[in-house]
């Protein structure tokens, strides 16, 4: 077994110099064969009651930068759009 590392989505926007909210939206379209995982830091561990953590390989963070490059606008206009329906909703974009 390899050893693998994971890095924050707040880490990864960072280090991309990318809003964390536009690093979301790509992971919403991501699978863990793509690098991307969630992780839950509340005991027990429920999507109903605790906020997940989205993590990334060194691989998922390629996959980010490809998809940046390649579907930038896409992105950009998805994330524009969530953060107009969460304001209507008075909800908080994600940031971890």
């Amino acid at each position: 077994m390899t050893d693998t590392i994971f890095f924050t989505l707040k880490y990864v926007a960072a280090e991309l110099n990318e809003k964390p909210a536009l690093i979301y939206e790509i992971a919403i379209d991501m699978f863990t064969e793509d690098g991307c995982y969630t992780a839950y830091d509340n005991y027990p561990a429920s999507p109903d009651h605790s906020s997940p953590i989205t993590l990334f390989t060194p691989e998922g963070i390629t996959y980010l930068r490809e998809a940046l490059e390649d579907n930038r606008d896409h992105y950009e206009a998805r994330r524009r759009e969530t953060q107009r329906q969460n304001r209507k909703r008075g909800q908080k974009p994600p940031t971890t």
